[in-house]
């Protein structure tokens, strides 16, 4: 590949000409959602507290009817959990056991329910009364005062569906976890209570929200705030269509591309963007059980902000690698999706079933009962990287030897580095994950005298979700290790996939077998836990042998397909002598890939050969003449080179 490469380009939130990823910060611009203001109000016997809500008709604020002193508000945040446990305590008591004192058709419970009342809130839940008729509650809840015993008890609203109010005030959620009892938790309203909406940009990232403080990992690895989607779609569609180009296990993948054309951008200054939904915050689920439930329901093909914080450092760290993808952003946004992404998600699935394969996993984006107003998401943006390989061997367009040639090699040379730089393992080295490129300069014909790259095509390894790798150390801080633990019961599913169905579903049994007993034919199904702790390995480790189960696979893929060239008859050597000269040089390259096939067989792996990983392959492969050290290193320009000793002040 000629010239210095440059990894980890700038993402096009800088260029300024183009305005398509500019913060949508600005302090011009008015906030989604009227946030929620929390007042304190002098307090008497049981503090209140009351809610302003903005753009009230002349700035009025809502209040209840005058109470008794030391009665408690219908609709108080303070203790609402005291007043549940209390409302459940008298559905459990016997009707003969309650005393009843009847004042001018007035009813006041007395007796068991006081002990109720005594009893400490538990922090961490939270509990929403209706804000409405107010007028007639305060009418019936009156008591006089010389009568008065206890504290009426509020009753909480049963079922949302028995009353829809016109008018809602935003739910608020709790902030800490901390546990206080008592009164305790009404002597700081504002620092306890805040509103879940959209928090304010200017705020960011000091916002107390649950939402912030369950995407704080994220939040920190970007350079947004928490942008609403619908905003950040309306800004990029200005300049460029949405595209959705493939799927991955956990998120979707869009192309956006310029709607006119600008000299100073070529294809490569493109970006693709995998959007991640993430896992709801456990304090925002609704606190009805079958709300509940369904919501747990859908976050289960969803990503915790951890794991995706996980593969945003391994996408950081492997952006120098030559082979590995350049990455240029992170955001962090907040809705459904808007229509921008809506319609390119029904145009891959119309797509995907005019050629009669599976459609999306994914639910569709348009249904309300998809996504909750408030889910969270996660898009890295990367550079494009081309086509990936999966479909590229679908549509038939790589069945030459020396696109496959070049294919695999750059492959393997790619991860080779990855080892060498970052101790990497992909360990999940699909064809999906394989992009390719043409460059803008094909050859007009085969240069036979080469070792590789007898085509212009460039490779690029995507999607680290699973993969493992030695992290850059900070400082004076050991390195750390980047690695998702594939022993653990939620990746049980991994490995029991059928394999007559996708042979994928093998490599992920070999590949474990590999690491644990350098046997990838290893009946691992059949071996207990203990087993396994007695080999004295983790997923933690580096054990590079899964990197050639991996590249078993994608070698097995590409011939899978191939035109063989020694099934095609000779051209004659005198008459045509380049053309057989193509030929006999085609037949050389088959056989070495078929050597090569028996070495990466996986009852070969870790076997007599020698080879362990990917860089021991391609040592192999100097070593026998079928890559040059040249092919290993790669072109370097050397003016560039020059130019960089020059600027050293060497003594």
């Amino acid at each position: 590949m000629p010239g210095v490469k440059t990894y980890g380009k700038r993402s096009r939130a800088v260029y300024d000409a183009r305005l398509a990823f500019s913060p949508s910060s600005s302090p011009d611009q008015q906030p989604l959602t009227q946030p929620l203001k929390v007042e304190k109000v002098k307090p008497v016997t049981l503090r209140k507290c009351k809610l302003v809500q903005d753009g009230d008709e002349e700035g009025e604020v809502k209040t209840s009817p005058r109470r008794v002193l030391g009665e408690r508000h219908v609709n108080s945040v303070v203790l609402p959990l005291e007043a549940v446990d209390a409302a459940r305590d008298i559905g459990r008591t016997k009707p003969k056991a309650r005393r009843k004192v009847i004042h001018n058709g007035n009813m006041a419970v007395e007796g068991k329910e006081d002990a109720a009342a005594e009893r400490p809130a538990r922090q961490g839940r939270h509990t929403f009364f209706d804000d409405e008729d107010l007028d007639s509650m305060a009418q019936n809840d009156k008591i006089p005062p010389a009568e008065e015993q206890s504290c009426p008890i509020p009753q909480p609203r049963r079922s949302p569906r028995k009353h829809k109010p016109t008018r809602k005030l935003i739910p608020v959620i709790p902030r800490h976890d901390s546990a206080l009892g008592g009164l305790q938790e009404a002597e700081s309203v504002e620092d306890r209570w805040v509103s879940p909406v959209l928090v304010s940009q200017d705020s960011h990232p000091q916002a107390a929200c649950s939402y912030t403080q369950h995407c704080a990992e994220l939040l920190n690895l970007s350079s947004h705030p928490l942008t609403d989607f619908a905003v950040w779609s309306q800004e990029i569609s200005e300049h460029f269509t949405v595209t959705k180009i493939a799927e991955a296990s956990f998120g979707e993948v869009y192309r956006l591309s310029l709607l006119e054309d600008i000299s100073d951008f070529c294809s490569t200054d493109e970006s693709v963007f995998k959007v991640i939904p993430l896992t709801p915050a456990l304090d925002a689920l609704p606190l009805d059980k079958r709300k509940r439930a369904a919501a747990l329901k859908r976050a289960e093909g969803m990503t915790s902000p951890h794991d995706v914080a996980t593969e945003v450092k391994l996408l950081q760290r492997m952006s120098s690698v030559p082979g590995f993808t350049n990455f240029r952003d992170i955001r962090i946004l907040q809705g459904r999706p808007p229509p921008a992404f809506i319609d390119a998600f029904r145009s891959w699935n119309t797509a995907q079933k005019a050629v009669k394969k599976e459609l999306s996993h994914f639910p569709d984006p348009a249904k309300k009962t998809s996504y909750n107003p408030d889910q969270m998401w996660a898009v890295i943006e990367m550079q494009d990287a081309g086509s990936d390989l999966e479909r590229l061997v679908e549509s038939g367009s790589c069945t030459s030897i020396f696109p496959i040639w070049d294919i695999f090699w750059h492959t393997v040379l790619s991860i080779a580095k990855g080892e060498e730089g970052a101790e990497f393992e992909h360990r999940d080295l699909h064809l999906g994950n394989i992009c390719v490129r043409s460059a803008q300069f094909l050859p007009e014909q085969i240069d036979t005298k080469r070792k590789l790259n007898f085509t212009s095509l460039e490779t690029t390894i995507i999607d680290y979700t699973l993969s493992r790798c030695l992290m850059l150390p900070c400082g004076i801080d050991k390195p750390t290790i980047a690695y998702t633990d594939l022993s653990t019961p939620a990746q049980a599913a991994l490995f029991e996939g059928d394999s007559t169905e996708e042979y994928q579903y093998d490599i992920y049994r070999y590949m474990r077998g590999a690491l644990y007993f350098d046997q990838p034919l290893y009946p691992c199904h059949e071996a207990s836990t203990s087993d396994f702790e007695a080999t004295g390995r983790n997923w933690e480790q580096f054990h590079p042998q899964t990197n050639l189960v991996w590249l078993h696979l994608v070698l097995y893929k590409l011939l899978e397909q191939i035109e063989w060239p020694s099934a095609k008859k000779a051209p004659p050597k005198k008459k045509k002598p380049e053309e057989f000269a193509v030929w006999k040089r085609s037949n050389d390259l088959e056989f070495v890939l078929l050597k090569v096939q028996d070495l990466l067989d996986p009852d070969a792996i870790c076997g007599e050969s020698g080879i362990r990983s990917a860089t021991d392959l391609i040592a192999f492969a100097v070593g026998e003449g079928w890559l040059d050290v040249g092919d290993v290193i790669g072109e370097v320009d050397e003016s560039a080179l020059i130019s960089q000793l020059e600027g050293l002040d060497l003594q």
